[in-house]
């Protein structure tokens, strides 16, 4: 049965509040500079010269209403010298809107108020660049699924400076793309943004300044990342009631690089005709966080091959302990795998975000009794369509699942299941055997890593998936959202 979604306003709110397990920052505004707990920094080219500045930016987000909020944000930035100054302010105002029956967001951003002010110091001199008209939007559309936000953005915008009370003007022409996701497990926002800068500063006799006019073009490459890993931690001392523990370590990083063709000048500040070509790169990273898992003892899992995804599972409170054993060669429930797949996706907390009012469904089951937690984590991944009832009334949690059943639903959490192309080879010796709703599951798992064969080459489609194996399954899962993603994200802009 189609789910229909309603998304409620606050979620639209992803590109600039963040959905991700937060403590860094997301890229602030649109202003091409990046920040981390302490500090943000932005290279600036309107002089014709790179100059990093850097500083501090309050941002003060507005309360929505009627899908429409006001964020202001105001920077106060110096070069290292002092030589260089900015003051800017901005009032941005943020639209959303939702699909109808979708479970999407179009977010509009536009500058309805701005200041700045650029002094450069040269001397005896000072430059005063005042912001004079600023025209700026920005749209971005956003798809949620069970697992991931993914967000794709269009930036047009011009900024026109005064120099010197009319002394001149500077025009910079801004115009970009940009395309992020966030998950439980970590986001990465990236931009790529070109901007053209034209220059024209008046004879001043007085002064002895010439008159001087030039062009020049600035690429910026930004990203901003936060991501989970876990790792384990050996205790030295022998003489302890546990070997060691697993730790989460939150890690998050931001990085700008630009490539520019400025014009050279001379030693009176006259451009030349030989060009200035070069690359400037700036990186942040915030103070890693980190927090102990708890500690699990199976006894029957010690010398088992999937003792370390069953041990990190357990130390995420991903799957719960219940008594001494974990019984890894029997099948796997259709619940508990549900229930682990829940909590790995923090899918109760997402979830409060989507409500189903529209579509009437009933997502109870008369065959689950089930505490708080277990309850909201079924309906969610029922109304996201990650999970079905075996029936329109029954779950049938005991029912085992196989391996066709398994990696349809990590495709679907991760809203990937409509990408398959209409002609694709799967590769598996046994794939006539695949059933014909799992096909396209089954092709993007196996391309994005979540699935492979046995060493004969064959997927055992109908093969009962046993508790080791799921727990394999779902930490290949997290491995996908928390190095996977961010890695294509990265590369494919920062690094291509």
């Amino acid at each position: 049965m189609r789910k229909t979604f309603v998304i409620l306003i606050f979620m639209a709110a992803f590109m600039l509040s963040g959905a991700a397990p937060a403590f860094a920052q997301k890229l602030p505004g649109f202003e091409g500079g990046i920040m981390d707990e302490v500090k943000y920094s932005e290279m600036v080219f309107i002089t014709g010269k790179p100059v990093l500045l850097e500083g501090s930016v309050d941002i003060s987000r507005g309360a929505v209403r009627n899908g429409r909020r006001q964020d202001r944000i105001s920077y106060n930035l110096a070069s290292s010298d002092g030589s260089v100054k900015l003051s800017r302010g901005i009032t941005l105002l943020v639209t959303m809107s939702t699909g109808d029956g979708k479970k999407q967001v179009k977010t509009s951003y536009e500058i309805v108020r701005a200041s700045e002010t650029i002094t450069v110091k040269k001397g005896r001199t000072t430059d005063r660049y005042t912001l004079k008209n600023y025209a700026f939007t920005a749209s971005s559309i956003s798809d949620f699924s069970a697992a991931v936000d993914y967000t794709t953005t269009v930036i047009r915008g011009k900024k026109v400076y005064d120099l010197n009370s009319g002394k001149g003007t500077v025009e910079v022409e801004i115009s970009g793309k940009g395309a992020g996701y966030g998950s439980a497990w970590g986001f990465a926002e990236t931009r790529e943004i070109e901007y053209i800068i034209s220059s024209h500063r008046k004879a001043d006799e007085k002064n002895n300044v010439q008159e001087a006019s030039w062009t020049g073009v600035v690429e910026e490459r930004l990203s901003s990342s936060q991501k989970v890993q876990v790792s384990y931690v050996e205790n030295r001392p022998t003489l302890m009631s546990f070997e060691g523990a697993y730790v989460k370590t939150v890690f998050a990083d931001a990085t700008c690089r630009y490539d520019y063709t400025l014009p050279q000048f001379d030693e009176n500040g006259v451009p030349l005709k030989r060009q200035n070509k070069g690359s400037e790169k700036i990186s942040l990273s915030s103070t890693p966080k980190v927090e102990t898992g708890y500690i699990p003892e199976f006894y029957d899992i010690k010398s088992h091959w999937a003792r370390q995804d069953v041990e990190r599972l357990a130390a995420l409170g991903i799957i719960r302990q219940e008594g001494n054993y974990y019984w890894p060669q029997i099948p796997a429930r259709r619940l508990d795998f549900a229930l682990a797949l829940g909590r790995l996706l923090d899918v109760s907390s997402r979830a409060e975000n989507l409500i189903d009012y529209r579509a009437g469904a009933n997502m109870e089951f008369d065959d689950l009794s089930l505490d708080e937690e277990g309850a909201k984590i079924v309906s969610a991944l029922a109304r996201m369509g990650v999970v079905e009832g075996t029936s329109p009334k029954r779950f049938s949690p005991d029912r085992v699942l196989t391996r066709a059943q398994v990696v349809t639903m990590l495709v679907r959490a991760l809203g990937l299941e409509k990408t398959a192309p209409l002609a694709y080879r799967l590769g598996f010796r046994d794939e006539r055997e695949i059933p014909d709703w799992a096909k396209d599951s089954v092709y993007i798992g196996s391309s994005i890593g979540l699935i492979k064969g046995d060493e004969t080459g064959h997927f055992r489609p109908h093969d009962p998936v046993t508790r080791a194996e799921a727990a394999a399954f779902l930490n290949r899962f997290i491995n996908y959202l928390k190095d996977d993603l961010e890695k294509d994200f990265l590369e494919k802009v920062m690094y291509y």
